[in-house]
């Protein structure tokens, strides 16, 4: 008996050891990425004759809604909002509106609607019905880019279709404005690559506006990006295909330039220096400080001034700016009076002069730059810069020549390519506006080879459209920085050279007013942005390579 008692014990204690090795949290398996799908919809999708207040898309799990107020689009546009809301496995639409007789309405949920347990979104769902007997069945289709860029934007871009017979009753509307646009006849959204498309869509000629429509109330604000078409469309049927793309409307949306010149900021930097900063960039500025004479000096991006009195301790100053680009101020600054206990740095009694190059380029020429205008009556500029070449300690001497800003020196001396020279500038040589002397200086420069760059030739060659067209040929780095431009007309042979290594693009601006510059578009007046071209293939240019190019422009 006694041996049976042990036996089950045993067996007893075996299978509480295996249960406990078997205790833990299930795996659950792989995470779900699945959206939610159409179970079905009451009343059916594509109903006719439609006369509900309310309508229900069941899915096959809990939904939420996101933003379902700037997320759900419906075309015509209600002057009521319809009211949305979760129920069950399924999303409530309550009509809150009279519908138009014989009219087809559709429903977008773009982004709208995700499933309650992961957050998957479902991308896009339709839900249609007509108040008639048919449902529409037309499409029109496009996509909308930058206008300087040509890529999608990233914020969201609404696109809006118009009886073609009511574009001349558009406009531009402000918070001021009493009288809006009409209301479009259809509303879709850009999706992330530009493309949008309209469907259930009536047969029509339409006219097609696109905004970034900030304050969500269908309009073309004053200061909201635009995209525009001067040409008028005719619906096709939805199921119709064409792979070319060539019936696409193509859109560029430019920000408007509301914008007017002024003054952005001003104010003393220190006794006798002054800064100006304007919206926009100046072209020549003019200060007209009465009988204190001044020095003017423009930044490289055009957009800010700083002028120096002659009087080093100037810390009041009135004076009249003026530019071609219309600015017309006049301004009264004085110094901020020393707070108590402030320390004021001194002011250092020597020229601060230095060279714009470590490593010079070889094509390039070194200067001695100053940050404050120099004296030419008390500059010398024979002779005062000694040159010794490293390699073979060979020396030379080499005078300045003093450029129209008064700030820079060019030492006109033929560096050799590949070789290191030390620089030494002898004391009290050169002299600032405050009588200030420089102290010596002394620098090693190294000069690059031709080996270190490379070159790209570009073969413009323009259709019988473009042949007379000015065009401006810009090369841009792989950060996309204006690296390089030429102007030309129609058919020409462009050369970038001195190029570091890196990726390049190149873009051309069809510059239709020839002023040099890219020009944004004006909605009001229906002329569009200037035309960009983007050349298709990025070049990765290597050190002393040629890369050879053409580019057709259509």
């Amino acid at each position: 008996m006694r041996r049976i008692v042990l036996i089950i014990n045993i067996l007893a204690l075996t299978l509480c050891m295996g249960s406990c090795a078997k205790q833990g949290m299930p795996s659950g398996g792989p995470k779900d990425v699945t959206p939610p799908k159409t179970r079905a919809t009451q009343p059916e999708n594509k109903t006719l004759s439609f006369a509900e207040k309310s309508f229900y898309v069941e899915f096959d799990e809990y939904v939420v809604l996101k933003d379902a107020d700037n997320n759900i689009l419906v075309s015509p546009p209600m002057k009521n909002k319809p009211e949305y809301k979760t129920k069950g496995h399924g999303i409530q639409v309550k009509i809150n509106d009279t519908l138009q007789p014989n009219t087809t309405y559709l429903f977008q949920f773009k982004n709208a609607i995700a499933d309650l347990n992961e957050g998957n979104l479902l991308p896009s769902f339709e839900y249609v019905f007509s108040t008639g007997d048919v449902i529409d069945s037309l499409s029109l289709h496009g996509r909308v880019l930058d206008a300087q860029q040509q890529i999608p934007r990233k914020e969201t871009v609404t696109v809006m279709l118009y009886d073609a017979s009511k574009k001349n009753q558009l406009q531009i509307v402000s918070d001021s404005d009493s009288v809006a646009s009409p209301e479009p006849l259809y509303v879709t959204r850009c999706d992330s690559t530009g493309r949008f498309k309209f469907n259930y869509i009536r047969d029509g000629v339409y006219y097609v506006v696109a905004v970034e429509d900030g304050d969500k109330n269908l309009q073309v604000g004053k200061s909201e990006a635009v995209a525009f078409s001067n040409s008028h469309y005719t619906a096709t049927p939805m199921n119709a295909t064409d792979s070319t793309g060539k019936s696409d409307i193509a859109l560029n949306i430019f920000e408007p330039d509301v914008s007017v010149q002024r003054i952005t900021g001003s104010g003393f930097v220190k006794q006798g220096m002054i800064t100006v900063s304007t919206l926009k960039p100046m072209q020549q500025p003019v200060v007209n400080a009465g009988t204190e004479k001044t020095f003017c000096h423009l930044n490289n991006g055009r957009d800010t001034l700083t002028i120096w009195t002659l009087n080093e301790k100037c810390d009041s100053l009135r004076f009249v700016v003026s530019d071609p680009s219309g600015l017309q101020d006049t301004l009264k600054l004085r110094l901020p009076t020393r707070k108590k206990g402030q320390v004021v740095q001194s002011d250092s009694k020597s020229a601060d002069i230095s060279l714009n190059y470590k490593q010079l380029p070889y094509f390039d020429t070194l200067r001695i730059v100053s940050k404050i205008p120099l004296d030419t009556a008390k500059c010398l500029t024979d002779s005062v810069v000694s040159i010794l070449q490293l390699k073979d300690s060979s020396l030379a001497r080499c005078g300045v020549t003093l450029d129209s800003s008064l700030m820079a020196m060019a030492l006109p001396y033929p560096f050799k390519q590949g070789e290191k020279y030390l620089i030494r500038v002898e004391k009290d040589v050169f002299h600032d506006i405050y009588g200030n002397a420089n102290d010596s200086l002394q620098s090693e420069v190294s000069v690059t080879s031709a080996e270190q760059y490379g070159k790209i030739i570009i073969n413009v060659q323009s259709d019988s459209l473009m042949a007379e067209t000015p065009l401006i040929v810009e090369l841009l780095d792989g950060k996309g920085n204006v690296k390089a431009t030429e102007k030309c007309n129609g058919n020409a042979k462009i050369t970038f050279k001195n190029l570091l290594p890196d990726k390049y693009r190149v873009r051309v601006i069809a510059d239709e007013n020839n002023n040099g510059k890219w020009d944004t578009g004006d909605y009001s007046k229906g002329r569009q942005p200037e035309r960009v071209i983007y050349m298709k293939k990025t070049i990765d240019l290597r050190a002393n390579w040629d890369f050879e190019e053409k580019m057709i422009i259509e």
